[in-house]
Protein backbone atom coordinates (compact mmCIF):
# COMPACT_ATOMS: atom_id res chain seq x y z
CA UNK A 1 0.00 0.00 0.00
CA UNK A 2 0.68 3.63 -0.21
CA UNK A 3 2.85 4.49 2.95
CA UNK A 4 0.88 7.33 4.78
CA UNK A 5 1.83 9.07 7.49
CA UNK A 6 -0.40 8.77 10.90
CA UNK A 7 -0.75 9.92 14.37
CA UNK A 8 -1.20 7.68 17.67
CA UNK A 9 -2.74 9.57 20.35
CA UNK A 10 -1.65 7.74 23.71
CA UNK A 11 1.85 6.36 23.57
CA UNK A 12 1.55 4.07 26.81
CA UNK A 13 2.12 0.68 27.40
CA UNK A 14 -0.06 -0.45 24.45
CA UNK A 15 0.23 2.90 21.97
CA UNK A 16 4.06 3.02 21.96
CA UNK A 17 4.03 -0.45 20.66
CA UNK A 18 1.69 0.43 18.06
CA UNK A 19 3.49 3.56 16.78
CA UNK A 20 6.64 0.80 16.45
CA UNK A 21 4.62 -1.75 14.59
CA UNK A 22 3.11 1.39 12.03
CA UNK A 23 6.12 2.24 11.83
CA UNK A 24 7.83 -0.77 11.02
CA UNK A 25 5.18 -1.30 8.54
CA UNK A 26 6.80 2.16 6.79
CA UNK A 27 4.39 4.83 7.58
CA UNK A 28 5.48 8.01 8.85
CA UNK A 29 4.47 8.59 12.67
CA UNK A 30 3.70 11.30 15.06
CA UNK A 31 2.74 9.89 18.95
CA UNK A 32 1.54 12.44 21.07
CA UNK A 33 1.34 12.04 24.82
CA UNK A 34 0.37 14.67 26.82
CA UNK A 35 2.46 12.70 29.62
CA UNK A 36 5.88 14.99 28.99
CA UNK A 37 7.74 12.73 30.87
CA UNK A 38 7.00 9.70 28.90
CA UNK A 39 7.45 11.34 25.66
CA UNK A 40 10.80 12.62 26.71
CA UNK A 41 12.10 9.61 27.70
CA UNK A 42 10.36 7.96 24.17
CA UNK A 43 12.35 10.93 22.22
CA UNK A 44 15.44 9.65 24.14
CA UNK A 45 14.33 5.41 23.43
CA UNK A 46 14.12 5.19 27.17
CA UNK A 47 11.48 2.54 27.84
CA UNK A 48 10.55 2.13 31.51
CA UNK A 49 8.96 -0.82 31.67
CA UNK A 50 8.85 -4.20 30.25
CA UNK A 51 8.01 -5.36 26.16
CA UNK A 52 10.02 -7.57 24.06
CA UNK A 53 11.52 -5.63 21.23
CA UNK A 54 9.99 -2.17 21.79
CA UNK A 55 13.04 -0.37 22.35
CA UNK A 56 14.89 -2.32 19.20
CA UNK A 57 11.92 -1.48 16.91
CA UNK A 58 11.71 2.33 18.49
CA UNK A 59 15.61 2.56 17.46
CA UNK A 60 15.67 0.90 14.04
CA UNK A 61 12.92 2.87 12.50
CA UNK A 62 13.41 6.33 14.20
CA UNK A 63 14.15 8.13 11.53
CA UNK A 64 9.95 7.79 10.83
CA UNK A 65 9.05 8.10 14.07
CA UNK A 66 8.77 11.35 16.47
CA UNK A 67 7.01 11.99 19.78
CA UNK A 68 5.17 15.11 20.76
CA UNK A 69 3.60 16.44 23.90
CA UNK A 70 1.12 18.47 22.05
CA UNK A 71 0.13 18.61 18.11
CA UNK A 72 2.36 20.38 16.07
CA UNK A 73 2.10 21.67 12.60
CA UNK A 74 3.52 17.98 11.73
CA UNK A 75 0.07 16.95 12.18
CA UNK A 76 -0.80 18.60 9.12
CA UNK A 77 0.06 15.90 6.79
CA UNK A 78 -1.75 13.13 8.98
CA UNK A 79 -4.24 11.36 7.12
CA UNK A 80 -5.13 8.79 10.01
CA UNK A 81 -5.20 8.96 13.89
CA UNK A 82 -5.01 6.38 16.19
CA UNK A 83 -6.64 7.01 19.38
CA UNK A 84 -5.20 4.43 22.27
CA UNK A 85 -5.66 5.72 25.76
CA UNK A 86 -6.58 4.56 28.92
CA UNK A 87 -10.82 3.96 29.23
CA UNK A 88 -10.49 2.69 33.27
CA UNK A 89 -13.32 1.16 34.52
CA UNK A 90 -16.08 2.30 36.97
CA UNK A 91 -17.26 1.13 39.68
CA UNK A 92 -20.05 -0.14 37.47
CA UNK A 93 -18.26 -1.98 35.86
CA UNK A 94 -18.53 0.16 32.70
CA UNK A 95 -15.74 1.85 30.83
CA UNK A 96 -14.67 5.23 31.01
CA UNK A 97 -13.94 7.58 28.03
CA UNK A 98 -13.26 10.75 29.50
CA UNK A 99 -9.67 9.98 28.08
CA UNK A 100 -11.25 9.06 24.64
CA UNK A 101 -13.21 12.03 24.58
CA UNK A 102 -10.21 14.63 25.31
CA UNK A 103 -8.25 12.80 22.27
CA UNK A 104 -11.04 13.30 20.06
CA UNK A 105 -12.00 17.15 21.25
CA UNK A 106 -8.07 17.69 20.65
CA UNK A 107 -8.22 16.45 17.57
CA UNK A 108 -11.01 18.00 16.41
CA UNK A 109 -9.64 21.19 17.21
CA UNK A 110 -6.75 20.80 15.55
CA UNK A 111 -8.43 19.94 12.25
CA UNK A 112 -10.41 23.07 12.60
CA UNK A 113 -7.51 24.81 12.26
CA UNK A 114 -6.26 22.64 8.99
CA UNK A 115 -7.55 22.87 5.29
CA UNK A 116 -8.37 18.69 5.17
CA UNK A 117 -10.15 16.40 2.61
CA UNK A 118 -10.47 13.77 4.93
CA UNK A 119 -9.68 12.31 7.61
CA UNK A 120 -9.97 8.81 9.64
CA UNK A 121 -10.01 8.39 13.60
CA UNK A 122 -9.23 4.88 14.77
CA UNK A 123 -10.45 3.98 18.39
CA UNK A 124 -8.51 1.66 19.60
CA UNK A 125 -9.36 1.65 23.19
CA UNK A 126 -11.95 -0.59 24.77
CA UNK A 127 -15.06 1.22 24.79
CA UNK A 128 -18.80 0.40 25.58
CA UNK A 129 -21.25 -0.41 22.73
CA UNK A 130 -22.72 2.56 21.78
CA UNK A 131 -19.78 5.10 22.42
CA UNK A 132 -18.53 5.74 18.92
CA UNK A 133 -21.98 6.52 17.59
CA UNK A 134 -23.12 8.12 20.75
CA UNK A 135 -21.04 10.62 23.38
CA UNK A 136 -17.90 10.34 20.71
CA UNK A 137 -19.49 11.04 17.79
CA UNK A 138 -20.96 14.08 19.15
CA UNK A 139 -17.89 15.57 20.82
CA UNK A 140 -16.03 15.44 17.36
CA UNK A 141 -19.30 17.33 16.10
CA UNK A 142 -19.07 19.90 19.25
CA UNK A 143 -15.45 20.46 18.20
CA UNK A 144 -15.20 20.34 14.74
CA UNK A 145 -17.93 21.81 13.51
CA UNK A 146 -19.45 21.85 10.16
CA UNK A 147 -16.55 20.07 8.71
CA UNK A 148 -16.88 16.82 11.03
CA UNK A 149 -18.84 15.39 7.61
CA UNK A 150 -14.88 15.24 6.37
CA UNK A 151 -13.96 12.54 9.50
CA UNK A 152 -14.80 9.60 9.60
CA UNK A 153 -14.54 7.31 13.12
CA UNK A 154 -13.94 3.66 13.00
CA UNK A 155 -13.93 1.59 15.90
CA UNK A 156 -11.16 -0.89 15.58
CA UNK A 157 -9.73 -2.70 19.17
CA UNK A 158 -6.87 -4.93 19.20
CA UNK A 159 -6.44 -8.18 21.25
CA UNK A 160 -3.48 -7.37 22.66
CA UNK A 161 -1.22 -8.54 26.22
CA UNK A 162 1.17 -6.70 27.45
CA UNK A 163 4.68 -8.58 27.19
CA UNK A 164 3.31 -9.94 24.12
CA UNK A 165 2.37 -6.28 22.45
CA UNK A 166 4.60 -6.49 19.09
CA UNK A 167 3.88 -10.06 18.56
CA UNK A 168 -0.10 -9.87 19.09
CA UNK A 169 -0.26 -6.89 16.73
CA UNK A 170 1.86 -8.31 13.80
CA UNK A 171 -0.17 -11.91 14.22
CA UNK A 172 -3.71 -11.15 14.71
CA UNK A 173 -5.82 -14.07 14.96
CA UNK A 174 -8.51 -11.37 13.19
CA UNK A 175 -8.35 -7.46 12.29
CA UNK A 176 -12.16 -6.49 14.02
CA UNK A 177 -13.09 -3.22 11.95
CA UNK A 178 -16.37 -1.30 12.93
CA UNK A 179 -16.90 1.06 9.75
CA UNK A 180 -19.47 3.99 9.33
CA UNK A 181 -18.88 3.43 5.52
CA UNK A 182 -17.25 1.36 3.31
CA UNK A 183 -14.81 3.53 2.17
CA UNK A 184 -13.22 4.15 5.40
CA UNK A 185 -13.24 0.34 6.57
CA UNK A 186 -11.40 -0.08 3.12
CA UNK A 187 -9.14 2.54 3.86
CA UNK A 188 -8.68 0.80 7.53
CA UNK A 189 -8.47 -2.29 6.54
CA UNK A 190 -5.72 -1.91 3.56
CA UNK A 191 -3.46 -0.04 6.77
CA UNK A 192 -3.74 -2.48 9.08
CA UNK A 193 -3.26 -5.26 6.99
CA UNK A 194 0.09 -3.56 5.83
CA UNK A 195 1.33 -3.99 9.82
CA UNK A 196 0.31 -7.29 10.48
CA UNK A 197 3.42 -10.53 9.48
CA UNK A 198 0.44 -13.35 8.98
CA UNK A 199 -2.84 -13.78 7.44
CA UNK A 200 -5.57 -12.82 9.89
CA UNK A 201 -9.61 -12.92 9.12
CA UNK A 202 -10.92 -9.49 8.47
CA UNK A 203 -13.97 -8.68 10.24
CA UNK A 204 -15.96 -5.70 8.77
CA UNK A 205 -19.18 -4.28 10.70
CA UNK A 206 -20.86 -1.64 12.14
CA UNK A 207 -19.16 0.15 15.00
CA UNK A 208 -21.72 -1.06 17.55
CA UNK A 209 -21.35 -4.71 16.37
CA UNK A 210 -17.29 -4.38 16.95
CA UNK A 211 -17.54 -2.47 20.26
CA UNK A 212 -19.93 -5.93 21.51
CA UNK A 213 -17.83 -8.34 20.02
CA UNK A 214 -14.72 -7.10 21.74
CA UNK A 215 -15.97 -7.56 25.17
CA UNK A 216 -17.88 -10.66 24.09
CA UNK A 217 -14.63 -12.43 23.00
CA UNK A 218 -12.41 -11.87 26.35
CA UNK A 219 -15.64 -12.31 28.11
CA UNK A 220 -16.09 -15.63 26.35
CA UNK A 221 -12.23 -16.57 26.80
CA UNK A 222 -12.48 -15.74 30.74
CA UNK A 223 -14.98 -18.53 30.93
CA UNK A 224 -13.12 -21.08 28.86
CA UNK A 225 -10.16 -20.32 32.03
CA UNK A 226 -12.81 -20.58 34.32
CA UNK A 227 -14.21 -23.81 33.05
CA UNK A 228 -10.42 -25.21 32.67
CA UNK A 229 -10.37 -24.62 36.50
CA UNK A 230 -13.26 -26.40 37.59
CA UNK A 231 -11.87 -29.38 35.96
CA UNK A 232 -8.80 -28.79 37.59
CA UNK A 233 -11.16 -28.23 41.24
CA UNK A 234 -12.53 -32.17 40.22
CA UNK A 235 -9.71 -33.84 39.04
CA UNK A 236 -7.54 -32.75 41.85
CA UNK A 237 -10.43 -35.18 44.23
CA UNK A 238 -10.59 -37.94 41.97
CA UNK A 239 -7.63 -40.54 42.38
CA UNK A 240 -5.57 -40.89 38.93
CA UNK A 241 -6.82 -38.29 36.93
CA UNK A 242 -5.20 -35.11 35.91
CA UNK A 243 -6.54 -32.27 34.20
CA UNK A 244 -4.28 -31.76 31.68
CA UNK A 245 -5.35 -35.03 30.33
CA UNK A 246 -9.24 -33.98 30.46
CA UNK A 247 -8.93 -30.90 28.82
CA UNK A 248 -6.52 -31.90 26.02
CA UNK A 249 -9.69 -33.90 25.19
CA UNK A 250 -11.95 -31.43 25.51
CA UNK A 251 -9.49 -29.23 22.84
CA UNK A 252 -9.79 -31.99 20.55
CA UNK A 253 -13.44 -31.69 19.81
CA UNK A 254 -13.68 -29.27 16.69
CA UNK A 255 -16.82 -27.24 18.38
CA UNK A 256 -14.43 -26.28 21.46
CA UNK A 257 -11.14 -25.69 20.51
CA UNK A 258 -7.94 -26.00 22.94
CA UNK A 259 -7.07 -22.51 23.10
CA UNK A 260 -7.25 -21.48 26.52
CA UNK A 261 -7.99 -24.66 28.40
CA UNK A 262 -5.50 -25.33 30.68
CA UNK A 263 -5.02 -25.72 33.92
CA UNK A 264 -3.75 -22.66 35.64
CA UNK A 265 -4.14 -20.02 37.44
CA UNK A 266 -7.47 -17.29 37.60
CA UNK A 267 -7.62 -15.11 35.30
CA UNK A 268 -5.92 -11.34 35.53
CA UNK A 269 -4.79 -8.42 34.23
CA UNK A 270 -5.98 -5.13 32.94
CA UNK A 271 -8.30 -6.51 30.63
CA UNK A 272 -10.01 -9.87 31.40
CA UNK A 273 -11.54 -9.25 34.60
CA UNK A 274 -12.73 -5.77 33.51
CA UNK A 275 -14.22 -6.96 30.63
CA UNK A 276 -16.19 -9.88 31.51
CA UNK A 277 -17.69 -7.07 34.33
CA UNK A 278 -18.13 -4.74 31.77
CA UNK A 279 -20.15 -7.69 29.33
CA UNK A 280 -22.14 -8.29 32.11
CA UNK A 281 -23.15 -4.68 32.95
CA UNK A 282 -24.04 -4.14 29.09
CA UNK A 283 -26.64 -6.53 29.43
CA UNK A 284 -27.53 -5.13 32.84
CA UNK A 285 -28.62 -2.09 31.20
CA UNK A 286 -30.34 -3.93 28.44
CA UNK A 287 -32.40 -5.65 31.29
CA UNK A 288 -30.71 -8.89 30.83
CA UNK A 289 -29.03 -11.34 33.40
CA UNK A 290 -25.70 -12.76 31.96
CA UNK A 291 -25.33 -15.42 34.40
CA UNK A 292 -22.44 -17.07 32.82
CA UNK A 293 -20.43 -13.62 32.88
CA UNK A 294 -21.22 -13.56 36.69
CA UNK A 295 -20.54 -17.06 37.53
CA UNK A 296 -17.48 -17.18 35.22
CA UNK A 297 -16.48 -14.05 37.66
CA UNK A 298 -17.17 -15.90 40.81
CA UNK A 299 -15.06 -19.22 39.88
CA UNK A 300 -12.21 -16.98 39.23
CA UNK A 301 -12.64 -15.16 42.73
CA UNK A 302 -12.69 -18.43 44.77
CA UNK A 303 -9.44 -19.35 42.81
CA UNK A 304 -7.29 -17.95 45.74
CA UNK A 305 -9.35 -19.54 48.41
CA UNK A 306 -9.37 -22.82 46.73
CA UNK A 307 -5.02 -22.88 46.75
CA UNK A 308 -5.67 -21.93 50.62
CA UNK A 309 -7.57 -24.88 51.53
CA UNK A 310 -4.84 -26.74 49.42
CA UNK A 311 -2.10 -25.54 51.85
CA UNK A 312 -3.99 -25.68 55.21
CA UNK A 313 -3.86 -29.50 54.58
CA UNK A 314 -0.98 -30.22 53.08
CA UNK A 315 1.55 -27.84 54.92
CA UNK A 316 -0.77 -27.05 57.94
CA UNK A 317 2.61 -25.85 59.39
CA UNK A 318 4.27 -23.68 56.90
CA UNK A 319 4.98 -19.86 57.68
CA UNK A 320 7.23 -19.03 54.82
CA UNK A 321 5.64 -19.14 51.34
CA UNK A 322 8.14 -17.85 48.30
CA UNK A 323 6.07 -16.52 45.40
CA UNK A 324 7.44 -17.54 41.76
CA UNK A 325 6.22 -14.73 39.09
CA UNK A 326 4.49 -11.73 40.49
CA UNK A 327 2.91 -10.32 37.61
CA UNK A 328 -0.05 -11.16 35.49
CA UNK A 329 1.63 -13.71 32.93
CA UNK A 330 4.83 -13.63 31.95
CA UNK A 331 7.34 -11.23 30.20
CA UNK A 332 5.75 -7.84 31.86
CA UNK A 333 5.57 -6.18 34.79
CA UNK A 334 2.29 -5.54 35.04
CA UNK A 335 0.20 -7.01 38.21
CA UNK A 336 -3.21 -5.42 38.50
CA UNK A 337 -5.46 -8.24 39.54
CA UNK A 338 -2.39 -11.10 39.10
CA UNK A 339 -3.34 -14.22 40.55
CA UNK A 340 -0.31 -14.25 42.82
CA UNK A 341 -1.54 -10.75 44.52
CA UNK A 342 -4.70 -11.67 44.76
CA UNK A 343 -3.83 -14.75 46.89
CA UNK A 344 -1.17 -12.75 48.66
CA UNK A 345 -4.62 -10.13 50.00
CA UNK A 346 -6.30 -13.27 51.02
CA UNK A 347 -4.36 -14.05 53.67
CA UNK A 348 -2.11 -12.70 56.06
CA UNK A 349 -1.11 -15.86 58.05
CA UNK A 350 2.17 -16.28 55.92
CA UNK A 351 5.01 -14.53 55.48
CA UNK A 352 5.96 -13.82 51.76
CA UNK A 353 8.83 -13.62 49.53
CA UNK A 354 8.52 -12.94 45.95
CA UNK A 355 11.15 -13.71 43.10
CA UNK A 356 10.18 -12.12 39.32
CA UNK A 357 12.33 -11.34 36.47
CA UNK A 358 10.75 -7.73 36.21
CA UNK A 359 8.36 -7.03 39.10
CA UNK A 360 10.55 -5.28 41.74
CA UNK A 361 8.51 -3.74 44.31
CA UNK A 362 4.54 -4.16 44.66
CA UNK A 363 3.68 -0.37 45.61
CA UNK A 364 1.55 -0.02 48.52
CA UNK A 365 2.44 -3.33 50.19
CA UNK A 366 5.21 -3.48 52.32
CA UNK A 367 4.28 -6.95 53.78
CA UNK A 368 6.64 -8.35 50.68
CA UNK A 369 9.85 -9.02 50.53
CA UNK A 370 11.71 -9.34 47.05
CA UNK A 371 14.54 -11.66 46.77
CA UNK A 372 17.55 -11.91 43.96
CA UNK A 373 18.23 -15.50 42.78
CA UNK A 374 21.40 -15.09 44.65
CA UNK A 375 19.43 -15.15 47.78
CA UNK A 376 17.22 -18.00 47.18
CA UNK A 377 20.67 -20.15 47.31
CA UNK A 378 22.45 -18.53 50.92
CA UNK A 379 21.80 -20.49 53.82
CA UNK A 380 20.13 -18.33 55.91
CA UNK A 381 17.30 -18.30 53.05
CA UNK A 382 14.43 -20.43 54.70
CA UNK A 383 11.09 -20.92 53.24
CA UNK A 384 8.15 -23.55 53.45
CA UNK A 385 7.00 -23.82 50.11
CA UNK A 386 7.37 -22.27 46.91
CA UNK A 387 4.47 -21.64 43.88
CA UNK A 388 4.92 -20.78 40.34
CA UNK A 389 2.22 -18.60 39.41
CA UNK A 390 3.59 -17.60 36.31
CA UNK A 391 4.53 -20.15 33.52
CA UNK A 392 8.10 -18.21 32.63
CA UNK A 393 10.87 -20.41 31.03
CA UNK A 394 13.86 -18.05 33.27
CA UNK A 395 11.63 -19.95 36.36
CA UNK A 396 12.09 -23.11 35.40
CA UNK A 397 15.12 -24.11 37.52
CA UNK A 398 14.18 -22.35 40.68
CA UNK A 399 13.80 -25.39 42.05
CA UNK A 400 17.24 -26.43 42.20
CA UNK A 401 17.93 -23.18 44.20
CA UNK A 402 15.99 -24.20 46.95
CA UNK A 403 16.52 -26.42 49.74
CA UNK A 404 15.93 -30.13 49.32
CA UNK A 405 12.49 -29.99 52.43
CA UNK A 406 10.49 -26.93 50.42
CA UNK A 407 7.34 -28.04 49.22
CA UNK A 408 6.78 -27.43 45.21
CA UNK A 409 3.50 -26.53 44.18
CA UNK A 410 3.16 -25.80 40.51
CA UNK A 411 0.37 -24.45 38.83
CA UNK A 412 1.27 -24.94 35.04
CA UNK A 413 3.74 -27.88 35.18
CA UNK A 414 7.04 -26.24 34.43
CA UNK A 415 8.30 -27.52 37.51
CA UNK A 416 7.30 -31.28 36.42
CA UNK A 417 11.14 -33.01 35.99
CA UNK A 418 10.61 -32.39 40.13
CA UNK A 419 8.01 -34.83 40.38
CA UNK A 420 9.95 -37.99 40.90
CA UNK A 421 12.57 -36.23 43.07
CA UNK A 422 13.47 -37.94 45.99
CA UNK A 423 14.76 -34.91 47.93
CA UNK A 424 11.60 -32.45 47.33
CA UNK A 425 8.01 -32.78 47.87
CA UNK A 426 6.17 -31.79 44.42
CA UNK A 427 2.09 -30.85 43.37
CA UNK A 428 0.87 -30.06 40.07
CA UNK A 429 -2.51 -28.02 40.35
CA UNK A 430 -5.14 -30.12 38.26
CA UNK A 431 -3.93 -33.69 39.49
CA UNK A 432 -5.41 -35.35 42.28
CA UNK A 433 -3.91 -34.61 45.94
CA UNK A 434 -3.78 -37.38 48.28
Amino acid sequence: MNKSKLAVIGCGKLGAPLVACLAHAGHTVIGIDNNQDLIQNLKVNRITWSEPNLAEYLEKYKSQISFESAYSDSFNEVTTSFIIVPTPSTRSGEYSIDFVLAAIKSIGEKLKQMNFDTHTIVIVSTVMPGDTEGRITSTLNESLGKNSERVSICYSPEFIALGSVIRNLQNPDSILIGQPNETAGSELQELLLSMVVNQPKVLRMTTAEAEIAKIAINSYVTTKISFSNQISEICERVPGTSAENVLKALGADSRIGISYLKQGTSYGGPCFPRDNRAFAKFAENLGINLNIAYATDDVNNRQQARLLTILNRIAPNAKNILIVGMSYKKDTDVYVESPALKFINESSTYNYFVYDDHVSKVYGDDKLTFVTEKKLTENNFSIDVAILFVPSDSYAKIPERLADNVLLIDFWGNWSEYRNSKSKVYIKIGEHIA
